[in-house]
Protein backbone atom coordinates (compact mmCIF):
# COMPACT_ATOMS: atom_id res chain seq x y z
CA UNK A 1 0.00 0.00 0.00
CA UNK A 2 1.61 3.38 -1.27
CA UNK A 3 2.45 5.77 1.46
CA UNK A 4 0.05 8.78 2.10
CA UNK A 5 2.04 11.66 1.32
CA UNK A 6 1.19 14.54 3.71
CA UNK A 7 0.60 18.01 2.63
CA UNK A 8 3.52 20.15 2.87
CA UNK A 9 3.27 23.18 5.27
CA UNK A 10 2.65 26.39 4.39
CA UNK A 11 5.53 27.98 6.10
CA UNK A 12 7.85 25.96 3.78
CA UNK A 13 5.54 26.03 0.60
CA UNK A 14 6.31 30.11 0.71
CA UNK A 15 9.79 30.19 1.60
CA UNK A 16 11.70 31.90 -0.76
CA UNK A 17 14.65 30.76 -3.02
CA UNK A 18 17.99 31.33 -0.80
CA UNK A 19 19.25 32.70 -4.13
CA UNK A 20 16.69 35.96 -4.50
CA UNK A 21 16.89 36.15 -0.13
CA UNK A 22 20.88 36.69 -0.92
CA UNK A 23 20.21 38.84 -3.47
CA UNK A 24 17.75 41.35 -1.63
CA UNK A 25 20.15 40.88 1.73
CA UNK A 26 23.20 42.11 -0.06
CA UNK A 27 21.28 44.76 -2.11
CA UNK A 28 19.91 45.87 1.34
CA UNK A 29 23.39 46.18 2.77
CA UNK A 30 24.66 48.08 -0.59
CA UNK A 31 21.93 50.77 0.78
CA UNK A 32 22.48 50.71 4.05
CA UNK A 33 26.03 51.71 3.13
CA UNK A 34 25.48 54.56 0.76
CA UNK A 35 23.44 56.02 3.53
CA UNK A 36 26.00 55.82 6.41
CA UNK A 37 28.75 57.50 4.05
CA UNK A 38 25.86 60.24 2.48
CA UNK A 39 24.48 60.70 5.80
CA UNK A 40 28.12 60.47 8.21
CA UNK A 41 27.19 64.29 9.27
CA UNK A 42 24.01 63.26 11.12
CA UNK A 43 24.27 59.59 11.96
CA UNK A 44 27.31 59.57 13.18
CA UNK A 45 26.58 61.97 16.02
CA UNK A 46 23.42 60.35 16.51
CA UNK A 47 24.89 57.17 16.89
CA UNK A 48 27.30 58.28 19.55
CA UNK A 49 23.71 60.58 21.13
CA UNK A 50 21.76 57.05 21.41
CA UNK A 51 24.94 55.56 23.26
CA UNK A 52 25.91 58.58 25.30
CA UNK A 53 21.62 58.44 26.11
CA UNK A 54 22.10 54.62 27.49
CA UNK A 55 24.47 55.60 29.21
CA UNK A 56 23.15 58.46 31.46
CA UNK A 57 18.97 57.09 31.47
CA UNK A 58 20.11 55.57 35.33
CA UNK A 59 21.56 58.83 36.44
CA UNK A 60 18.39 61.06 34.55
CA UNK A 61 16.16 58.19 36.67
CA UNK A 62 17.82 59.28 39.69
CA UNK A 63 17.30 62.68 39.72
CA UNK A 64 13.74 62.47 38.52
CA UNK A 65 13.37 60.26 41.94
CA UNK A 66 14.88 63.25 43.70
CA UNK A 67 11.56 65.19 42.07
CA UNK A 68 13.32 67.24 39.39
CA UNK A 69 11.55 67.52 36.09
CA UNK A 70 12.70 65.69 33.20
CA UNK A 71 14.71 68.72 31.42
CA UNK A 72 16.36 69.50 34.40
CA UNK A 73 17.84 65.93 34.99
CA UNK A 74 19.00 65.74 31.39
CA UNK A 75 20.62 69.07 31.56
CA UNK A 76 22.23 68.07 35.22
CA UNK A 77 23.61 65.17 33.71
CA UNK A 78 24.87 66.23 30.96
CA UNK A 79 26.60 68.90 32.87
CA UNK A 80 28.20 66.56 34.82
CA UNK A 81 29.57 64.68 31.96
CA UNK A 82 31.11 68.18 30.76
CA UNK A 83 32.66 69.02 34.42
CA UNK A 84 34.10 65.06 34.06
CA UNK A 85 35.65 65.72 30.83
CA UNK A 86 36.69 69.44 31.18
CA UNK A 87 38.82 68.10 34.17
CA UNK A 88 40.16 65.60 32.34
CA UNK A 89 41.38 68.11 29.72
CA UNK A 90 42.56 70.39 32.22
CA UNK A 91 45.09 67.89 33.55
CA UNK A 92 46.24 66.69 30.09
CA UNK A 93 46.39 70.61 29.14
CA UNK A 94 48.82 70.85 32.00
CA UNK A 95 51.13 67.97 30.91
CA UNK A 96 50.76 69.29 27.27
CA UNK A 97 52.11 72.70 28.34
CA UNK A 98 55.15 71.56 30.01
CA UNK A 99 55.59 70.00 27.11
CA UNK A 100 55.66 72.26 24.60
CA UNK A 101 57.93 74.43 26.82
CA UNK A 102 60.18 71.66 26.08
CA UNK A 103 60.25 71.67 22.90
CA UNK A 104 63.26 73.31 21.56
CA UNK A 105 65.27 70.52 24.17
CA UNK A 106 63.52 67.70 21.89
CA UNK A 107 63.96 69.44 18.50
CA UNK A 108 67.52 69.10 19.69
CA UNK A 109 67.37 65.77 20.16
CA UNK A 110 64.74 65.13 17.47
CA UNK A 111 68.09 66.20 15.59
CA UNK A 112 70.64 64.24 17.29
CA UNK A 113 68.44 61.17 16.89
CA UNK A 114 67.67 61.39 13.12
CA UNK A 115 71.77 61.73 12.60
CA UNK A 116 72.40 58.25 14.51
CA UNK A 117 69.69 57.47 11.86
CA UNK A 118 71.25 58.48 9.21
CA UNK A 119 74.47 57.06 10.04
CA UNK A 120 72.76 53.55 11.21
CA UNK A 121 71.16 53.55 7.63
CA UNK A 122 74.39 53.81 5.83
CA UNK A 123 76.25 51.33 7.52
CA UNK A 124 73.05 49.11 6.40
CA UNK A 125 72.20 50.02 2.88
CA UNK A 126 75.26 52.15 1.98
CA UNK A 127 73.47 55.26 1.37
CA UNK A 128 75.04 57.88 2.59
CA UNK A 129 73.64 60.85 5.09
CA UNK A 130 73.83 63.14 2.34
CA UNK A 131 71.79 61.48 0.15
CA UNK A 132 69.11 60.58 2.83
CA UNK A 133 68.58 64.20 3.78
CA UNK A 134 68.31 64.68 0.13
CA UNK A 135 65.42 62.02 0.25
CA UNK A 136 63.64 63.83 3.32
CA UNK A 137 63.77 67.06 1.74
CA UNK A 138 62.53 65.89 -1.65
CA UNK A 139 59.38 64.56 0.53
CA UNK A 140 59.02 67.43 2.71
CA UNK A 141 59.01 69.39 -1.19
CA UNK A 142 56.53 67.20 -2.33
CA UNK A 143 54.25 67.32 0.97
CA UNK A 144 53.82 71.17 0.64
CA UNK A 145 53.35 71.58 -3.13
CA UNK A 146 49.81 69.43 -2.20
CA UNK A 147 49.61 71.93 0.78
CA UNK A 148 46.49 73.41 -0.33
CA UNK A 149 44.98 69.60 -0.32
CA UNK A 150 45.98 69.45 2.86
CA UNK A 151 44.44 72.78 3.70
CA UNK A 152 41.37 71.89 2.39
CA UNK A 153 40.76 68.24 4.09
CA UNK A 154 41.81 69.78 7.74
CA UNK A 155 39.48 72.59 6.91
CA UNK A 156 36.80 70.01 6.15
CA UNK A 157 38.03 68.11 9.31
CA UNK A 158 37.48 71.24 11.86
CA UNK A 159 34.01 71.76 10.37
CA UNK A 160 32.71 67.96 10.56
CA UNK A 161 34.23 68.37 13.89
CA UNK A 162 32.38 71.40 14.87
CA UNK A 163 29.01 69.95 13.40
CA UNK A 164 29.58 67.28 15.21
CA UNK A 165 29.94 68.92 18.99
CA UNK A 166 27.22 71.32 18.11
CA UNK A 167 24.82 68.59 17.08
CA UNK A 168 25.72 65.66 19.90
CA UNK A 169 24.12 67.95 22.95
CA UNK A 170 21.30 68.77 21.28
CA UNK A 171 20.48 65.07 20.12
CA UNK A 172 21.08 63.56 23.67
CA UNK A 173 18.64 66.08 24.92
CA UNK A 174 15.92 65.09 23.01
CA UNK A 175 16.55 61.61 22.73
CA UNK A 176 16.40 61.74 26.63
CA UNK A 177 13.48 63.73 26.97
CA UNK A 178 11.08 61.80 24.47
CA UNK A 179 12.50 58.69 25.05
CA UNK A 180 9.09 56.97 26.13
CA UNK A 181 7.42 58.51 22.34
CA UNK A 182 10.24 56.22 20.93
CA UNK A 183 9.17 53.06 22.78
CA UNK A 184 5.97 53.47 21.57
CA UNK A 185 6.27 54.12 18.31
CA UNK A 186 7.91 50.70 18.12
CA UNK A 187 4.90 49.41 19.85
CA UNK A 188 2.52 50.98 17.25
CA UNK A 189 5.22 49.64 14.44
CA UNK A 190 4.42 45.94 15.27
CA UNK A 191 1.31 43.69 16.43
CA UNK A 192 -0.32 44.20 19.54
CA UNK A 193 0.82 40.59 20.95
CA UNK A 194 4.66 41.51 20.13
CA UNK A 195 4.56 44.08 22.65
CA UNK A 196 5.98 42.33 25.34
CA UNK A 197 8.87 41.28 23.38
CA UNK A 198 9.65 44.71 22.05
CA UNK A 199 9.70 45.58 25.91
CA UNK A 200 12.22 42.59 26.90
CA UNK A 201 14.53 43.44 23.74
CA UNK A 202 14.91 47.45 25.24
CA UNK A 203 15.20 46.65 28.48
CA UNK A 204 18.07 44.09 27.91
CA UNK A 205 19.69 45.69 25.17
CA UNK A 206 19.92 48.91 26.99
CA UNK A 207 21.01 46.91 30.12
CA UNK A 208 23.43 45.33 28.20
CA UNK A 209 24.89 48.58 26.47
CA UNK A 210 25.07 50.19 29.69
CA UNK A 211 26.90 47.49 31.46
CA UNK A 212 29.52 47.93 28.78
CA UNK A 213 30.12 51.04 28.46
CA UNK A 214 30.25 51.41 32.70
CA UNK A 215 32.22 48.91 32.10
CA UNK A 216 34.72 50.19 29.51
CA UNK A 217 35.35 53.40 31.57
CA UNK A 218 36.07 51.44 34.39
CA UNK A 219 38.86 49.37 32.68
CA UNK A 220 40.21 52.68 31.11
CA UNK A 221 40.44 54.22 34.35
CA UNK A 222 42.27 51.42 35.53
CA UNK A 223 44.05 51.22 32.34
CA UNK A 224 45.09 55.28 33.07
CA UNK A 225 46.23 54.95 36.17
CA UNK A 226 48.16 51.53 35.79
CA UNK A 227 50.07 52.78 33.14
CA UNK A 228 50.61 56.20 34.48
CA UNK A 229 52.16 54.46 37.67
CA UNK A 230 54.34 52.53 35.22
CA UNK A 231 56.06 55.12 33.93
CA UNK A 232 56.77 57.05 36.82
CA UNK A 233 58.47 53.76 37.75
CA UNK A 234 60.27 53.87 34.73
CA UNK A 235 61.29 57.47 34.55
CA UNK A 236 59.28 58.52 31.74
CA UNK A 237 58.41 62.39 31.80
CA UNK A 238 54.77 63.32 31.09
CA UNK A 239 53.92 60.18 32.70
CA UNK A 240 50.24 61.49 33.27
CA UNK A 241 49.77 62.27 29.78
CA UNK A 242 51.00 59.29 28.14
CA UNK A 243 48.84 57.15 30.30
CA UNK A 244 45.81 59.05 30.19
CA UNK A 245 46.55 59.18 26.24
CA UNK A 246 47.45 55.83 25.58
CA UNK A 247 44.40 54.44 27.67
CA UNK A 248 42.01 56.25 25.88
CA UNK A 249 43.35 55.57 22.54
CA UNK A 250 42.62 51.56 23.70
CA UNK A 251 38.69 52.06 23.10
CA UNK A 252 39.68 51.31 19.89
CA UNK A 253 39.28 47.62 19.31
CA UNK A 254 42.87 45.39 18.32
CA UNK A 255 44.82 48.18 16.90
CA UNK A 256 44.54 51.09 19.73
CA UNK A 257 46.74 49.44 22.31
CA UNK A 258 49.71 49.63 19.45
CA UNK A 259 48.32 53.63 18.74
CA UNK A 260 48.60 54.64 22.28
CA UNK A 261 51.94 53.21 23.26
CA UNK A 262 53.86 54.63 20.15
CA UNK A 263 54.31 57.75 20.81
CA UNK A 264 55.29 57.51 24.00
CA UNK A 265 57.67 54.71 23.04
CA UNK A 266 59.25 57.63 20.09
CA UNK A 267 59.18 59.81 23.36
CA UNK A 268 61.60 57.76 25.25
CA UNK A 269 63.74 57.45 21.98
CA UNK A 270 64.49 60.73 21.27
CA UNK A 271 65.19 61.93 24.69
CA UNK A 272 67.35 59.08 25.94
CA UNK A 273 70.30 58.51 24.49
CA UNK A 274 70.20 54.37 25.06
CA UNK A 275 67.32 51.70 24.24
CA UNK A 276 66.95 51.18 27.92
CA UNK A 277 64.23 53.84 28.51
CA UNK A 278 62.43 52.57 25.49
CA UNK A 279 61.83 49.08 26.32
CA UNK A 280 60.96 49.91 29.81
CA UNK A 281 57.96 51.85 28.39
CA UNK A 282 57.53 49.00 25.94
CA UNK A 283 57.55 46.53 28.88
CA UNK A 284 54.81 48.89 30.98
CA UNK A 285 52.63 49.19 27.67
CA UNK A 286 52.55 45.46 26.94
CA UNK A 287 52.03 44.38 30.95
CA UNK A 288 49.66 46.69 31.00
CA UNK A 289 47.72 45.23 27.86
CA UNK A 290 47.67 42.04 29.48
CA UNK A 291 46.15 42.80 32.47
CA UNK A 292 43.49 44.24 30.50
CA UNK A 293 43.16 41.52 28.09
CA UNK A 294 43.48 38.29 30.46
CA UNK A 295 41.87 39.93 33.48
CA UNK A 296 40.14 43.61 33.61
CA UNK A 297 37.80 43.07 30.59
CA UNK A 298 36.60 39.47 30.97
CA UNK A 299 35.79 40.67 34.48
CA UNK A 300 34.73 43.50 34.49
CA UNK A 301 32.97 44.17 30.69
CA UNK A 302 32.40 40.28 30.65
CA UNK A 303 31.02 38.32 27.17
CA UNK A 304 27.82 40.23 26.89
CA UNK A 305 28.64 42.00 23.78
CA UNK A 306 31.49 39.68 22.82
CA UNK A 307 31.44 39.14 19.49
CA UNK A 308 33.19 36.73 16.89
CA UNK A 309 36.82 38.09 16.59
CA UNK A 310 36.71 37.70 12.61
CA UNK A 311 33.09 39.45 12.89
CA UNK A 312 34.61 42.11 14.65
CA UNK A 313 38.18 42.70 12.58
CA UNK A 314 35.72 43.18 9.44
CA UNK A 315 33.67 45.53 11.29
CA UNK A 316 36.42 47.25 12.45
CA UNK A 317 37.73 47.87 8.96
CA UNK A 318 33.99 48.37 7.99
CA UNK A 319 33.03 51.10 10.27
CA UNK A 320 37.03 52.93 9.73
CA UNK A 321 36.15 53.20 5.88
CA UNK A 322 32.76 54.73 6.95
CA UNK A 323 33.11 56.97 9.64
CA UNK A 324 36.87 56.94 10.57
CA UNK A 325 37.88 56.83 14.20
CA UNK A 326 34.65 57.13 15.31
CA UNK A 327 33.32 53.90 13.10
CA UNK A 328 36.14 52.49 14.69
CA UNK A 329 34.76 53.20 18.21
CA UNK A 330 31.16 52.62 17.73
CA UNK A 331 30.63 49.54 15.18
CA UNK A 332 31.50 47.14 18.07
CA UNK A 333 28.95 48.13 20.61
CA UNK A 334 26.28 48.83 18.27
CA UNK A 335 26.91 44.82 16.33
CA UNK A 336 26.71 43.81 20.35
CA UNK A 337 23.38 45.63 20.56
CA UNK A 338 22.47 43.93 17.07
CA UNK A 339 23.16 40.50 18.34
CA UNK A 340 20.93 41.17 21.41
CA UNK A 341 18.14 42.10 19.58
CA UNK A 342 18.55 39.20 17.13
CA UNK A 343 18.60 36.84 20.05
CA UNK A 344 14.99 37.69 20.71
CA UNK A 345 13.45 37.16 17.21
CA UNK A 346 13.30 33.81 15.60
CA UNK A 347 14.10 34.32 12.54
CA UNK A 348 17.12 35.84 13.51
CA UNK A 349 18.84 33.91 16.09
CA UNK A 350 21.21 32.11 13.59
CA UNK A 351 22.67 35.58 13.04
CA UNK A 352 22.93 36.29 16.30
CA UNK A 353 24.61 32.90 16.75
CA UNK A 354 27.24 34.09 13.86
CA UNK A 355 27.57 37.21 15.69
CA UNK A 356 28.62 35.93 18.79
CA UNK A 357 31.65 34.26 20.28
CA UNK A 358 30.00 31.16 21.87
CA UNK A 359 30.86 27.93 19.77
CA UNK A 360 28.03 25.72 20.98
CA UNK A 361 28.01 23.14 17.62
CA UNK A 362 25.22 20.87 16.86
CA UNK A 363 25.18 17.75 15.49
CA UNK A 364 22.76 17.02 12.82
CA UNK A 365 21.22 13.66 10.79
CA UNK A 366 21.20 14.74 7.42
CA UNK A 367 19.62 11.31 5.97
CA UNK A 368 16.71 12.20 8.99
CA UNK A 369 16.19 15.38 7.27
CA UNK A 370 16.22 14.45 3.59
CA UNK A 371 13.57 11.32 4.74
CA UNK A 372 11.40 14.07 6.62
CA UNK A 373 11.59 15.63 3.54
CA UNK A 374 10.85 12.99 0.92
CA UNK A 375 8.05 11.96 3.74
Amino acid sequence: MPRERRPRSRASSNKYPIWLKGTVILIGLCLLVVIMVVGKFMLMPLAFAALISILLSPVIQKFESWKLDRASSIILSMLLITVIFAGIMSLLAVQLIQFVDRVPEIADSLKKATARGFELIETITGVTAQEQAEYVRSGIANFFETGGEFIRTFMSATRDALLFFGLLPIFIFFMLYYKEMYQTFLKKSFATSQNTKIDDVIVRVKKVTQNYLVGLFIVMTIMAILNTIGLLIVGLEYALFWGIFASVLAVVPFIGAILGSVPPILFALIIQDSLILPLLVLAVFVSVQLIESSILTPRIIGSQVSINPLVAIIVLFIGAEIWGIGGMILFIPLIGMLRVGFTQVEELKPYAYLLGNVTEYKRINRNEEIQEEID
